[in-house]
């Protein structure tokens, strides 16, 4: 853009007009390079950023799978107290180790699946998913062995374990696997 217009002399009686571009001026190389500007880069650290609250579904499954650990370890104790009390009637000690090796190992991933979910890994989430389904699977497996008084408690029996339960676990399989707020919370990039 001109910033002004200046008369020069010019030969024979004509005067000429010089346009100045201040502008084009400063943008010259010369004037490219600031060494005293700030710096372009960004100023906000990665650290601070905000990250997404945990779901309560999350919590749910964390909870639930610390209770589940407790019971293992309970069921663990009671097994080894067992084994040594009747050790002098132990006949194979493989399968003995098999069966400690489960009990050991189901504590083992209830705890690493807690600790997942609650350090935000995203292979918790699907490990979470997978027990949440196991465990309505599991629902539909143990055979129901509750003494009803009449018919119209067998049928609210009935409803709460094959509709109820497994619409809430299907609930909760949803918000902890694919959920926006799941998504958020276990995404690498929080938004």
């Amino acid at each position: 853009m001109p910033c002004g217009r200046f008369a020069l002399p010019a030969r024979r009686g004509k005067t000429r007009t010089l346009d100045l571009d201040l502008d084009r001026i400063t943008r010259s190389s010369y004037m490219e390079h600031n060494p005293y500007a700030a710096p372009q880069a960004k100023t906000e650290t990665s650290f601070l950023a905000e990250v997404a609250p945990r779901p309560i579904a999350v919590w749910l499954l964390i909870f639930f799978l610390l209770v589940f650990v407790l019971i293992f370890v309970v069921a663990c104790a009671q097994f080894l107290g067992m084994v040594v009390s009747n050790w002098s009637k132990i006949r194979s000690v493989g399968l003995l180790a098999i069966s400690l090796a489960w009990r050991l190992g189901l504590i083992a991933v209830s705890l690493a699946v807690a600790y997942g979910a609650y350090r935000r890994r995203s292979w918790s989430r699907w490990v979470g998913v997978a027990a949440i389904v196991g465990l309505s699977v599991l629902l539909f497996m143990v055979p129901d062995t509750t003494r009803y008084a009449n018919d119209a408690e067998r049928a609210g029996g009935f409803f709460g374990r094959f509709v109820i339960m497994p619409l809430l676990l299907a609930w909760w399989a949803y918000a902890v696997g694919f959920s926006l707020k799941a998504k958020r919370y276990f995404s690498k990039n929080p938004s």
